[in-house]
């Protein structure tokens, strides 16, 4: 499971999420001024966050709207690619 934890401001502490679209997609981009790339499979995330991408991610229950978050700062993944492929888990 992918979340975030809000570092600053007034939501400090609140957890993120990948957020879904309307369209029932997830968007990965690289830097805020990049194009986003939809992304269907939410197991296909961790494949772009090993590639530097950033993820779009919120809290609906707590209405904190989309956030671009670096994947140094998303838990729940590892850069390591046999992690990626082969969980032992």
């Amino acid at each position: 499971m992918l979340f975030a934890t809000v570092s600053r401001g007034k939501k400090t502490g609140t957890r993120l999420l990948p957020h879904l679209f309307a369209d029932n997609r997830y968007r990965v981009q690289l830097g805020k001024k990049g194009p986003f790339i939809p992304v269907s499979d939410y197991r296909e995330i961790p494949s772009y966050l090993a590639n530097g991408y950033s993820l779009q991610m919120s809290n609906r229950d707590s209405s904190h709207p989309p956030s671009l978050i670096r994947p140094q700062s998303i838990q729940g993944w590892s850069a390591n690619l046999q992690d990626l492929f082969f969980p032992t888990r």
